[in-house]
């Protein structure tokens, strides 16, 4: 069944675990099964909650490099004036007073274009009045364009765009990262799961040993009392049950250590669950079918470090476009059209802007050549130079990946042929135990030689345990090592937000 834990309402309530406000009560017991912790770290864990800020944070970068083409509109307002209250006139002082006062409107829009186009359009009025003409306005309007396009450096959407590009290559590669991050949570959260029911059923096992050596110290002592043993074997069986006495005390304690950590994963309120008891169900021991190229193949598609990769070199192969652009010499064209109109008030004086009471234009070009333009050589050899080391790293990766999942897949393979071997072992230790047993009881057998028997019968025990173990976690390594996780637990991520 597919999981769909979106973004803004995905909280998976954890309903044995309770609430994890203050008012909520107190938890006593968390049930989890696999599927559930996996959900449940999915929706609570904190590392998943910080890395999915990433792709957000990348959009919003996309949104600030395409705001380099964002037109600019100004606006002003200005008045000027100056007077002169005294002048000379043929060396007489004469008291004359002189003032002259600007008006002046404009405003304009002014921007760049993926092309590489600048351009400034405008419109203005100005106003000039005074004592020279008593106060009488003398308006014209003006209505302008100007216009410079780059031919060679800086020309065309490659190179302006450039920013651009890079910058939505960052919001795949955060997503990516993100993925990857999810890979992560999934692949430890199923390996702390299954060593915590390893830890379970290896304190089934250490109180199975220390029962067995418990009921021979028992058998031991009746057979002492009926004069058939010595107490030697006593002193032998008692000493034996209580050093596996702390084989159970330890196991007890890694039981306690992984519930911490499956907790970690599983919650963002941890003190509140210390004190909690976990209860587990028997992880499930997915069937598996080698096939190598069919895993190389979907490791390549699906693995987030892979995919980085790819868009890292695509990034660097922007860049180096960029970097030649700019080795090339400045080659621009500029024009300009001004339209001007002239009356005694506003209105009218832009209505002739039309008429074209006055015409000026002029159109040229500018070239600039950098000499030797090392500046611009030495950027355009190193992006060259990192484009080819990213290439190198990408081939690198990929013969990583082709081991990689070899070898995840070799581990299951062999996991699962030690399943066969310690069953095996276990079922020809239990047979040996009790051969030993009965020689003990008819006289022919040893105290030592019985309590050699129950520990290579619990090692079995315990080596067919981690055998178990080791097969579901190499099955979870090598999801996460096809990349394959996400899809065999149905995991979606939300495009609008990043969240599972």
């Amino acid at each position: 069944m597919h999981v769909r834990l979106f973004l803004l309402l995905a909280l998976l309530p954890l309903a044995a675990a309770g609430g994890e406000t203050d008012s909520a009560p107190q938890p006593t017991l968390l049930r989890l099964n696999a599927e559930s912790a996996v959900q449940a770290a999915l929706a609570r864990n904190f590392s998943i909650e910080v890395e999915r800020f990433q792709p957000r944070i990348a959009r919003e970068r996309v949104t600030s490099e395409l705001g380099r083409f964002d037109p600019v509109f100004d606006l002003s307002v200005r008045r000027e004036e100056t007077a002169q209250r005294e002048v000379f006139d043929t060396g007489v002082r004469l008291p004359v007073r002189r003032v002259s006062r600007l008006d002046n409107f404009s405003a304009g829009l002014s921007g760049r274009t993926p092309l590489g186009l600048s351009y400034d359009l405008g419109l203005g009025a100005r106003n000039d009045l005074g004592t020279f003409n008593r106060f009488g306005d003398d308006i014209a309007s003006t209505a302008s364009l100007s216009l410079r396009q780059p031919l060679l450096r800086g020309a065309g959407p490659t190179v302006n765009l450039a920013q651009v590009r890079i910058a939505r290559n960052n919001v795949l590669v955060s997503e990516w990262a993100l993925k990857r991050r999810v890979i992560d949570i999934i692949t430890e959260t199923s390996f702390v799961y299954n060593q915590l029911h390893l830890a379970h059923e290896a304190l089934r096992v250490a109180e199975r040993s220390r029962e067995l050596a418990r009921q021979l110290l028992t058998d031991n002592q009746a057979r002492v009392q009926i004069g058939v043993m010595s107490p030697l074997d006593v002193a032998e069986a008692r000493a034996e049950v209580a050093a596996r006495e702390e084989g159970v005390i330890l196991a007890q304690r890694e039981i306690l250590d992984n519930e911490n950590l499956l907790k970690q994963l599983v919650t963002r309120d941890l003190e509140r669950l210390l004190r909690v008891r976990v209860e587990i169900a028997p992880p499930p021991s997915p069937a598996f079918r080698a096939d190598v190229p069919a895993g190389i193949r979907d490791a390549l598609a699906l693995r987030p470090d892979y995919r980085q990769a790819i868009l890292d070199l695509e990034s660097r192969n922007i860049t180096l476009a960029y970097t030649k652009n700019q080795t090339l010499p400045r080659f621009d064209l500029t024009g300009s059209l001004a339209l001007l109109g002239f009356d005694g008030d506003y209105g009218t004086s832009l209505q002739r802007v039309g008429s074209r009471d006055q015409t000026a234009w002029s159109l040229g070009a500018i070239v600039s050549i950098p000499i030797p333009n090392r500046d611009a050589r030495g950027a355009a050899n190193a992006a060259k130079l990192e484009c080819a080391k990213a290439l190198v790293a990408l081939q690198a990766l990929e013969q990583q990946i082709i081991v990689d999942v070899d070898n995840a897949s070799g581990q299951i393979v062999t996991s699962r042929q030690r399943i066969v071997s310690t069953t095996e072992s276990t079922r020809l230790a239990q047979a040996s135990l009790d051969a030993g047993q009965e020689r003990l009881k008819a006289g022919t057998g040893t105290t030592f030689v019985v309590l050699e028997l129950q520990k290579k019968l619990i090692e079995a025990e315990a080596a067919q345990l981690r055998a178990r173990a080791d097969y579901n976690k190499a099955v979870s390594e090598y999801q996460r090592q096809t990349g394959t996780a996400l899809r065999e637990h149905g995991v979606v991520l939300d495009d609008r937000g990043g969240r599972p």
